[in-house]
């Protein structure tokens, strides 16, 4: 079929029913299209050594099992799977032979359900097929979306396979809409239609016909809403278009498409056979949540990376060690940080799926939990803790606000525009993940919890005079998790314009609070905060345990000993001066952080609560006590990991990921 195609691509009507005029009145398009044809030979023969690929028969895959696919082809992986609906002799799809018998009654619609237009369909989905380019898309399937598509009329959100998440015909509502006309040269159905009328018609020594043209497909006559029922309609018609149509007549198209409109046309039958999409490369971007700070073991490097952080599950969860994957979070580090990240990416142009959590450093992440919540600094008032609070909120508001250049939006747009261009792959994804409210904010015991570092509990003894205690009332709550709210919609907000701005729709923006539900602080339970033997919270505190997951046991006091076993053969804590916030690199360690706020309280109080902890913490370092709790309390996860997710969280964040993965069709 492709090489009768090759000979003579403009025999009979069929290269300009279904190729844009716009594109046949470019001087080149002709032969290309013949060269693609070409190729397809080449490839089909076994022979090219340019592209040899192999030939599965597995009906086990996603693809045959739950979306009935004929075939699905692979191009990085060089494999066209067969499923066993390919092979069955009553279905839709016909050996080539036996649709040749039908010469005297067969339209193009009956050609194109022959099994070698399906192999046409399938082979356009390779880069070498697509002349180097690449390779073909399913804009539309079947005779009258493909005539539609050539002609600029063909609305992909009409259809059942349309995909709002992923849009490959974005309108300005970034779903599923008009697609250009120059799609059809690009659109997989496109050659195997043409390919099947110039072959059949030189079998069949006559022209093959176009099916007949229903009305209601070309008149595009909009009509307000599509009622249930009108007098037009009698009961059991749907309307389309104003034509009432006889139920059992209506194909999937019509039964499952929620329209949006009421003059979406009917289509033909699709007979669905989407490349196979596969994972080929993976890199995983980001701050402290990408990296599950605190989960299993953490690394003891300046980027904090836990063994269960939500980038490495996932690629677990793929059980194919031949993806390559690069690995790039690190805990403290800003949008600054990502983009060093992004240049030091190596395989970009062999990765196709990116995912990224980035901007909570910028906010002040820490500094919002150390000066609003956990207060460890006994030196100061609780009247001195809130103000520099409300100045850490008051700073992180106005860089979200911030519409400039400067500003965090802007940001964060040229950071995720520069991942996809160092990729340049026109399949690369970038799943771009929420941060997670912390509290249930309808509750009201937590108004007598406390996470105060050092008196942490529930209903504690009254600090008079000093009021250094914060309780997690319900307004403090609120406060906190609208500021984590306002971050996800910029982050969001942030996908959406650099989506337009690139214009595609390659960024995914994957939001995982509904998967938190129940798993915060201060839910409805028979205990009080903090309580850190409540499996089902999914958030840290320091010192709180992790929770094991599935293929991850873990040991929080081991672990906890031998990072005090590490400071002991340092010989001390190594304190930094008291001034080295303000001298703080943006993306530097959250350990060497988390000291310099202890170097602020001891020079502010050189007998208060963290000095005399210190002070006791080195003498045992000094009598080599591997069992100390002084010395406990400084260790490095401990002191980092304090309202990050556990193991649990970070399972949330991969299936949250997975979810979306499958949504835009990318597996």
């Amino acid at each position: 079929m492709a090489t009768t195609a090759s000979k003579d691509v403009e025999k009979g009507d069929y290269f300009k029913n279904f190729f844009a005029q716009s594109l046949r009145d470019a001087p080149a398009f002709r032969d290309e299209t013949s060269q693609v044809f070409g190729k397809i030979t080449q490839m089909m023969s076994g022979t090219e050594e340019l592209y040899i690929f192999a030939v599965t028969c597995d009906n086990d895959t996603k693809f045959c099992r739950k979306q009935s696919y004929y075939a699905h082809m692979g191009d990085d992986r060089r494999t066209m799977n067969f499923c066993d609906r390919f092979f069955a002799t009553d279905g839709d799809i016909k050996a080539t032979n036996d649709r040749a018998k039908e010469c005297d009654s067969m339209t193009l619609r009956e050609a194109h359900r022959s099994k070698a237009a399906l192999l046409v369909h399938e082979t356009t989905h390779t880069r070498y097929a697509m002349l180097y380019e690449d390779p073909s898309l399913d804009y539309a399937y079947g005779f009258a979306a493909c005539y539609q598509l050539a002609r600029g009329l063909f609305d992909r959100g009409c259809t059942v396979y349309k995909n709002d998440k992923n849009p490959l015909c974005g309108n300005t509502e970034g779903k599923d809409g008009l697609c250009d006309e120059k799609r059809s040269g690009t659109n997989a159905d496109s050659y195997a239609l043409t390919a099947a009328g110039i072959y059949f018609s030189d079998k069949c020594n006559k022209a093959i016909p176009l099916p007949p043209l229903p009305g209601p497909l070309f008149t595009f006559e909009p009509t307000p809403t599509l009622p249930p029922a009108t007098p037009a309609a009698s009961e059991g018609t749907s309307v389309v278009s104003g034509t009432p149509i006889p139920e059992v007549l209506r194909r999937r198209d019509q039964i499952e498409a929620p329209y949006a409109r009421a003059d979406c046309p009917i289509y033909d039958d699709t007979i669905f056979d989407d490349p196979r999409q596969e994972i080929v490369g993976y890199v995983h971007f980001g701050d402290s949540y990408g990296a599950g700070m605190g989960t299993g073991t953490t690394s003891g490097d300046a980027c904090r990376v836990g063994e269960n952080n939500f980038g490495d599950l996932l690629y677990k969860s793929w059980n194919d060690k031949g993806i390559p994957y690069e690995r790039k979070v690190c805990s403290g580090d800003t949008i600054k940080g990502l983009n060093r990240q992004i240049d030091e990416w190596v395989d970009s142009n062999g990765t196709n799926v990116g995912t990224v959590s980035i901007g909570g450093n910028d906010v002040g992440f820490s500094d919002l939990v150390y000066d609003c919540i956990i207060t460890p600094n006994t030196a100061r008032w609780g009247s001195t803790m809130r103000a520099l609070c409300t100045d850490v909120e008051k700073k992180a508001r106005d860089m979200m606000s911030d519409q400039g250049s400067d500003g965090m939006k802007s940001k964060l747009k040229a950071a995720y525009r520069r991942i996809l261009k160092k990729s340049g792959r026109s399949d690369f994804r970038l799943y771009v993940t929420s941060y997670v409210e912390f509290f249930n904010t309808a509750t009201t015991d937590c108004d007598k919890s406390t996470f105060h570092y050092w008196w942490a509990g529930y209903n504690p003894s009254s600090d008079p005079f000093f009021n250094r205690i914060v309780y997690l009332k319900q307004d403090l709550r609120v406060e906190i998790d609208d500021l984590v709210k306002d971050l996800n919609k910029v982050i969001e907000s942030a996908v959406t314009e650099a989506n337009k701005e690139h214009g595609g729709y390659q960024i995914n923006f994957v939001d995982v609070n509904a998967r938190f539900n129940a798993h915060r602080w201060c839910e409805q339970g028979d205990w009080h905060e903090p309580a850190p033997e409540v499996d089902s919270t999914w958030l840290f505190l320091s010192g709180w345990p992790d929770v094991s997951i599935e293929g991850s046991s873990v040991n929080t006091a081991a672990i906890e000993t031998a990072e005090i076993k590490q400071i002991i053969d340092a010989g001390r804590i190594p304190l930094p001066d008291a001034d080295c916030r303000k001298t703080l690199d943006s993306d530097a360690d959250p350990y060497l952080r988390s000291l310099c706020y202890y170097a602020e309280a001891v020079a502010e109080s050189s007998n208060g609560t963290e000095a005399t902890y210190l002070a006791e913490a080195n003498a045992q370092i000094e009598s080599k006590n591997v069992t100390s709790q002084h010395i406990g309390w400084f260790t490095p996860t401990r002191q980092v990991k304090t309202f990050h997710p556990r193991s649990p969280g970070m399972v949330a964040y991969k299936d949250a990921i997975v979810e979306s993965i499958e949504q835009v069709g990318q597996v």
